[in-house]
Parts: C-alpha cells; sequence; structure tokens
C-alpha cells in the first residue's frame, strides 16, 4: 500500500480484493468514528444521496463518510461532490472507495489523499512483464510507474493493462498536482470509447514534449 500526503480527503484505490473495505473501516475505527456508508455504484448521479451527504458532511463528531463506487459518478455528480469536499467539516472524513482512478476528475484528485491498495499480478501478466524486462523493452526500474512513448508498443505486445499505466500516470502527477487539462480530455475520450492506448500515447507525447521544453 502507498500513500501520498494528507490533502483532508481519502481516495483509496485498486482492484477488488484487495483490502480497500477493510482499510476503511480499520481507519475509521482507529480514530473512534463511526461510519456512514453510500452506494455510488447504484446511484451514479447521487440523485437519492445528495441531501444525505451534505447532511452528513456537517457532523460534529467523528464520521467517516465513505462513498463505494465514487469512481462510477457521472462528471455532474462528481462536480458535487467536490463541493462536499470542501464543505466537509473538520471532524469529518470523506473516503471516495474506487477501482479505476483514471475516472476521477483533477479537481477531486487535488483535494484527495491516494491510498493505492497493492494487487497481486495474475500469473499471465506478470510472467509477460519479466519477459520484456528480460529482453530490455522495458527497464525493471519503471515498470511500475509510468512507461516511455517509446516502451508502448512492446506492452502492449506483452499484454499489458494499459487502464493500470493511466492510474500509474494519474496517481504520480496527482501528488504533484500536475494533471493537464489535455489530460482529462484524454481520459474523458477513453470514457466516450476511444482506445485508452492511443489516449495513454497522446497523453506520453504530451509530457515529454513538456519535459523537453523545459529550461
Amino acid at each position: 500500500m502507498s500513500r501520498n500526503p494528507w490533502k483532508g480527503a481519502l481516495l483509496v484505490c485498486g482492484e477488488p480484493g484487495t483490502g480497500k473495505s477493510r482499510w476503511i473501516r480499520e481507519e475509521a475505527q482507529a480514530t473512534k468514528s463511526r461510519i456512514f456508508r453510500w452506494n455510488a455504484r447504484v446511484d451514479r448521479s447521487l440523485r437519492d444521496g445528495r441531501e444525505k451527504l451534505h447532511q452528513q458532511v456537517r457532523s460534529k463528531e467523528g464520521l467517516f463518510v465513505w462513498i463505494e463506487g465514487a469512481d462510477d459518478l457521472t462528471q455532474e455528480a462528481q462536480a458535487f461532490l467536490r463541493r462536499i469536499l470542501e464543505t466537509a467539516s473538520s471532524n469529518v472524513t470523506c473516503a471516495l472507495e474506487v477501482r479505476e482512478l483514471w475516472k476521477m476528475s483533477s479537481p477531486i484528485l487535488s483535494r484527495c489523499t491516494i491510498v493505492s491498495m497493492k494487487s497481486d499480478k495474475s500469473f499471465r501478466s506478470e510472467k509477460n512483464l519479466q519477459k520484456a524486462n528480460s529482453l530490455g523493452l522495458i527497464s525493471s526500474s519503471t515498470s511500475n510507474l509510468v512507461p516511455k512513448l517509446e516502451d508502448l508498443p512492446a506492452l502492449r505486445k506483452s499484454a499489458c493493462d494499459p487502464y493500470k499505466l493511466i492510474d500509474n500516470f494519474l496517481e504520480i502527477n496527482a501528488r504533484n498536482n500536475s494533471i493537464s487539462k489535455s489530460t482529462m480530455r484524454s481520459i474523458k475520450m477513453i470514457g466516450a470509447g476511444s482506445s485508452p492506448w492511443i489516449q495513454l500515447a497522446s497523453i506520453l507525447a504530451r509530457q515529454e514534449t513538456i519535459i523537453q521544453d523545459s529550461p
């Protein structure tokens, strides 16, 4: 598990079965806070939950407002959620549980401490990654981070998960509050059906251009 500096709210991300729910419960227990849980996967627009969430984040007692499946929220609902994060009282910790970090808007990412739960790779993915490393297609020191643009063809042939690579990119850049509008446009295009590999290539190309142009 990795965790970046505290920003006032938690965004707990990871694949199913990696311990996200248990971690949130243990954090609430450690701070002697009660839990209010809302399932956003069955209320993607927060039509039913808006008033309840608005009331809960003003609690005067220790409270974890646990929003399960926040990555399924619509863009409009995420805009409302951002205001919830901004107005939560000091006694309240908002904990957003997500599977796919890249679906979250930049304003929410910038307001959350990201907690990434480690997961075991499938046997096939692990073997493919080892083979790519052994052939020098990617370096072992960067295989768990963000690849270079030139690495993408080899990663694609090795059946690597493009969404995981995008998650890595967003997590690293969220720590520095450096997720650009162009990156978020690429993420939205993926959500609209565009190829994640094409958009990842576009994101990395822009990133490398920025680095090259830096003094």
